[in-house]
C-alpha cells in the first residue's frame, strides 16, 4: 500500500461479520457500505501497521466462521 508519499508492506485485517442462530450455518452480515468505510478508514488511520481492510462475504459452509 501507500501512506502518505511512501510505500508500506504492512499488514492487512479481514473483518467477518456473520449471522445465525446455531453455528452450524452462517451467512455474512449485510453492513452497510458506509459503516464498512467509516470502519476501514478508522482502523487504517487509529490501528499501527495495517494499510488494507478486506470484508468476508463468505457463508458457512464452506468457510467457517472463524478465519483458520
Amino acid at each position: 500500500g501507500v501512506m502518505g508519499d511512501d510505500r508500506t508492506y504492512d499488514y492487512t485485517l479481514a473483518l467477518r461479520g456473520v449471522t445465525t442462530s446455531d453455528f452450524m450455518t452462517a451467512d455474512f452480515a449485510r453492513i452497510p457500505y458506509d459503516v464498512l468505510e467509516k470502519a476501514s478508514v478508522r482502523i487504517v488511520n487509529e490501528v499501527k501497521n495495517i494499510n488494507r481492510i478486506c470484508y468476508d462475504i463468505t457463508s458457512k459452509p464452506p468457510a467457517t466462521i472463524e478465519w483458520e
